[in-house]
């Protein structure tokens, strides 16, 4: 027998009233549990605007909790409380930025570029926060969070020197809004900032994500430290972080490789700029199965390798055909790279689970008559914190081994 509908949540334990909307599946647990986002088939809504907050219903009548509607995306609710008594206002989200602030180690003499806010992590759901020196890069994700970029800028301001805005949407805009801007103010010069002492040049209107990729930050000194008085190839290296940190450490040669010739220009102005003499190290603006086909593993000049590439799984439905993509391209590498080299490989995309990913590692290592003694599986840093209940934002797999034939 069901239990009895409620209308509403119990008037005392609720300050206000939002509008409804009701689950039309039974995903009461899940979202009980944490789980922050409801997709667009499994609501029923009234008419309302990208933005408005409504209360969230189960199917039996009972509430759930409160969120932000966004009619044109397909997480159609990210819920932010669970609470009756909390409004969903600015002052909500002024603390939870607050409380965001506290948990980063950042930012430090050597380091100023970070992630102030990361989204579901953070508990802002749709909201990313890129901080690099006094430029501060806001990603909302679909024009619901468009709602919380003034708000959010106001209390940023009171926490961080920031002297230039940008906003980075993402493809929920679906070209509602600009897809880059300067926010009110002039764009830099250049961007700049600092990781591990070392200056990156960013650029946060062309470049991927909000201009680079800072939740590998970690990896990037964790490889670095495996690349001394060895040489290094980055394929998909995008502007060449993993080689000059590889390089600043003591790597006797990094080659970085990436299709985008843009980015090949400023992998070499950042080893430019950090001054380590970039015709030392190699700068390939090709494909990477194409850079591959010249090696063997008796001929490849490489001790060491990190392949990085792009996230192949943007949905659900693409995870067939990534995870064949992931595995070919692993497989061509490990196929030429030495017995006993070193050997990262990434994913970047939140359908590729750490199973899969481990799985995919496998199966490339097994197409290539090989095995990869993996040191350890990483994810992302400590500034792209993660909710228990939502695996989603464990987005990047990182593997680090060693590679042996018998």
């Amino acid at each position: 027998m069901p239990p009895p509908t409620l209308n509403h949540p119990p008037a005392e334990c609720v300050m206000r009233y939002y509008p409804r909307v009701d689950l039309t599946q039974p995903l009461e647990n899940v979202l009980r549990a944490g789980h922050p986002w409801i997709f667009e088939d499994a609501l029923r809504h009234p008419e309302l605007e990208a933005g408005d907050a409504v209360d969230v219903y189960d199917m039996h009548g009972a509430w759930l909790g409160r969120g932000i509607i966004d009619p044109d995306s397909p997480i159609r609710v990210r819920l932010w409380t669970r609470n009756p008594q909390t409004e969903l206002d600015n002052r909500l989200l002024d603390q939870r930025i607050r409380q965001a602030m506290k948990r980063r180690p950042f930012p430090t003499a050597d380091t100023n570029g970070f992630r102030l806010l990361n989204g579901e992590g953070d508990r802002v759901p749709g909201l990313v926060c890129d901080i690099y020196g006094d430029v501060a890069v806001l990603r909302p994700d679909g024009l619901a969070a468009e709602r919380w970029l003034k708000p959010a800028r106001q209390t940023i301001s009171k926490l961080l020197p920031v002297k230039h805005w940008a906003i980075k949407r993402s493809n929920l805009h679906r070209g509602k809004l600009p897809r880059a801007e300067w926010w009110e103010c002039e764009a830099p010069a250049e961007t700049t900032f600092v990781e591990g002492g070392l200056t990156y040049v960013v650029d946060p209107m062309e470049g991927q994500k909000t201009g680079f990729f800072l939740d590998q930050r970690a990896n990037r000194r964790r490889l670095a430290e495996l690349c001394v008085g060895r040489r290094l190839l980055n394929l998909f290296g995008y502007t060449g972080a993993f080689s000059l940190a590889a390089a600043a450490r003591g790597a006797a040669r990094t080659t970085t490789v990436d299709l985008a010739a843009p980015a090949i220009a400023d992998a070499r102005r950042n080893f430019e700029r950090n001054h380590i003499p970039a015709p030392a190290h190699g700068f390939e603006a090709c494909d990477a199965f194409e850079y591959l086909e010249q090696f063997d593993a008796e001929r490849a000049p490489f001790e060491v390798a990190v392949c990085d590439p792009p996230s192949f799984a943007h949905r659900h439905s693409d995870v067939p055909r990534a995870t064949e993509a992931y595995t070919r391209i692993f497989q061509k590498l490990i196929e030429v790279m030495p017995t006993g080299a070193t050997i990262a490989l990434a994913s970047c995309s939140s359908h590729i689970d750490r199973g899969r990913f481990l799985n995919i590692v496998s199966a490339a290592s097994q197409r290539a008559g090989a095995e990869l003694v993996l040191t350890g599986t990483f994810g992302a840093d400590v500034d792209h914190p993660t909710l228990a209940a939502f695996p989603e934002g464990d987005y990047l797999q990182f593997s680090v081994g060693t590679l042996c034939r018998d």
